[in-house]
């Protein structure tokens, strides 16, 4: 089966489209057909992955120069939605197309995903350049907020939905799944620049161990185990950005994010460009110390690579003489984009000023130019292509399996909702239709 959600003459005309937005462009058309093509974009690349394909995706992005705008883009997100959203739910606390809101929250969620999938490859890194020092920040705080939601016991109850919250309460809800997700997605990508840290400027690896502490962070971040959570009785993981039930065999297996807190953390240590410029201290020892005990045998056994570094962190306090005392840079370069991109939302009047030009937009209560968004949005979030990868073959369907009808008109369906893939419909017009009912139970999936 050769089919694209992308096709080949397209790709090009895609990828060259990426543009970069301010914060006051979120919402208007121009921004929407861009986020339809990112959404694109990042499904054909998981496409071509899951199909072991030549991955076109990833050599446009990076023939084109286009990672740069998915940086930039996340960080324009993450902007409109502490600075530009709390304004424009004091103007309509309970507006009528949250749905549109959400999209733009998951605007930042798909530019990190695609952005992942790229930076898997040794040259997407290396094409990184300087915007590796944004890239890193980024990372860092994303990290950084599913540490604090963890602490605050927020994985427990990542799946439940209360009916009756208000429209505040569900958008913070999203907000919070975002951030998790995001988060983890961001110890994939920092994976990936770490993988390659020779490579990087000194200015990048002092943001790395001196300005965020990444080892530190890590070191929280394996301990309080933000991809797994106990739920009545049994364990849950954090799969495919799902919680999954785990037992048995599946439960002693390492979770993708533990292995690759761990491989981030020994290429650091392991480093002489990094070890050149961290300076390990009395605090650090100690903090780092505590991870010796977490390389059980279980772990060892599936990473073997880290048992010297089990054997570096046994020895730390008594080595620690050794490490020289670090000084400083004269000149260190620094991240631009978010600087300018608030630069630039100051100009245009402020974030006040932004929400209320965006009031047209995210708080319209013209029913007919809500149902134009919800249509034009429908087809870009369309996964039917990749569902087929994840169904069984004809030939193991049994005639009850392959009888579905829509949940709206009751005729034959073969469409079914990407998200939870429980709710089957004939058509997008009646998907539209039936979201507001379907969207509570689709969510707790």
């Amino acid at each position: 089966m050769s089919q694209d959600i992308v096709f080949p003459e397209e790709l090009d005309y895609f990828v060259q489209s990426l543009r970069q937005f301010q914060v006051s462009d979120i919402g208007t058309s121009r921004w929407l057909e861009t986020h339809e093509m990112v959404i694109k974009l990042g499904q054909q690349a998981v496409l071509e992955a899951s199909t072991h394909r030549e991955e076109s995706v990833k050599e446009a992005m990076i023939t084109h120069g286009r990672l740069g705008v998915l940086i930039h883009e996340a960080y324009c997100i993450m902007i409109w939605k502490t600075r530009v959203l709390p304004n424009l739910l004091s103007i309509d606390a309970n507006p009528q197309a949250t749905f549109l809101i959400y999209t733009v929250l998951f605007h930042e969620g798909a530019a990190i995903s695609l952005l992942e999938a790229c930076l898997f490859h040794q040259n997407a890194v290396e094409s990184l350049g300087d915007l590796a020092i944004d890239l890193i920040d980024y990372c860092a705080q994303a990290i950084s907020q599913v540490i604090g939601l963890t602490g605050m016991g927020y994985h427990e109850s990542f799946s439940k939905v209360d009916l009756d919250e208000s429209v505040i309460s569900e958008l913070e809800r999203q907000k919070r799944d975002m951030l998790y997700k995001i988060g983890l997605r961001c110890v994939s990508v920092l994976n990936y620049i770490v993988d390659k840290v020779e490579a990087l400027s000194i200015s990048a690896v002092r943001r790395v161990v001196t300005t965020h502490d990444i080892p530190w962070l890590l070191s929280d971040m394996l301990h309080f185990r933000p991809w797994e959570r106990k739920v009545k009785g049994y364990f849950e993981r954090f799969i495919d950005e799902k919680w999954q039930k785990v037992e048995g065999e599946t439960f002693s297996q390492i979770s993708k994010y533990e292995a690759q807190c761990w491989f981030i953390l020994r290429n650091l240590l392991f480093s002489q460009k990094v070890m050149g410029v961290y300076e390990m201290n009395d605090g650090r020892i100690r903090q780092l110390g505590k991870c010796q005990g977490l390389l059980n045998e279980v772990v060892l056994d599936q990473l073997p690579p880290l048992i010297d570094l089990k054997h570096f962190l046994g020895t730390l306090p008594v080595e620690s003489s050794q490490f020289d005392k670090k000084t400083n840079l004269v000149f260190e370069e620094l991240p631009q984009i978010k600087e300018n991109l608030e630069i630039k939302a100051e100009k245009e009047g402020g974030y006040m000023k932004i929400a209320n030009k965006q009031a047209e937009i995210f708080l319209t209560t013209d029913t007919e130019q809500i149902h134009a968004m919800a249509q034009k949005l429908s087809t870009a979030y369309n996964t039917d292509v990749l569902a087929e990868f994840d169904e069984p073959s004809e030939n193991s369907k049994s005639t009850e399996d392959k009888k579905k009808f829509c949940k709206v008109c009751q005729k034959d369906a073969e469409k079914k909702c990407g998200n939870c893939s429980k709710a089957f419909y004939c058509s997008k017009e009646c998907q539209v239709k039936h979201w507001p009912t379907h969207k509570k139970l689709c969510l707790q999936e």
